[in-house]
């Protein structure tokens, strides 16, 4: 074990030093009431020693874990640009796309099998749009032949509207 002298010439621990009153750390993951993960904090030397580094929470900050730890952020930084510029592209596809899905109905007009999420997903996906059903929103139920507009939340807090048709199958 490296043990390290102190200015009065006396032996000592590591971060045991009276003089050091705050520590920097990097969380290696989310602590409650302190940070969550990747983040850089200040804490004191006793609760890093005592117990941040025991339970791999933390982890302290040098030069070569601030390099990468900055490097980690500029790529996180990239991908999420990418992904909301994606989700840009894919919002302005659906914005007013109109579907059409038929469905069995019966002779007053009404669809024996309301048309849900689930169905609208498979048709959008069938159309190329990756979309899963808890995505969608229905304002009302779809029970009925008729036109309805449809809200479709993306990523990034993007939403777009697309019109569901529901047409009568036909009958061979």
């Amino acid at each position: 074990m490296i043990q390290f002298s102190n200015p009065d010439g006396m032996l000592s621990a590591p971060f045991d030093n009276c003089l050091l009153k705050i520590m920097k750390i990097v969380l290696l993951s989310d602590v409650p009431k302190l940070g969550r993960k990747s983040e850089v904090k200040n804490v004191s030397p006793g609760y890093a020693r005592n117990f941040l580094f025991p339970r791999g929470l933390a982890m302290v900050l040098t030069g070569a874990v601030a390099m990468d730890l900055e490097f980690k952020n500029e790529t996180k930084k990239k991908e999420a640009e990418k992904e909301l510029a994606e989700a840009e592209t894919m919002a302005q596809k659906l914005d007013g796309l109109e579907v059409e899905i038929a469905m069995k109905v019966s002779k007053g007009g009404a669809v024996y099998a309301g048309v849900s999420t689930q169905k609208i997903a498979e048709t959008l996906s069938r159309l190329g749009f990756k979309v899963a059903k808890n995505q969608i929103r229905i304002t009302s139920p779809i029970k009925k032949v008729g036109d309805y507009m449809v809200a479709v939340t993306l990523p990034h807090g993007l939403e777009a509207e697309v019109k569901v048709i529901v047409v009568p199958e036909l009958e061979d």
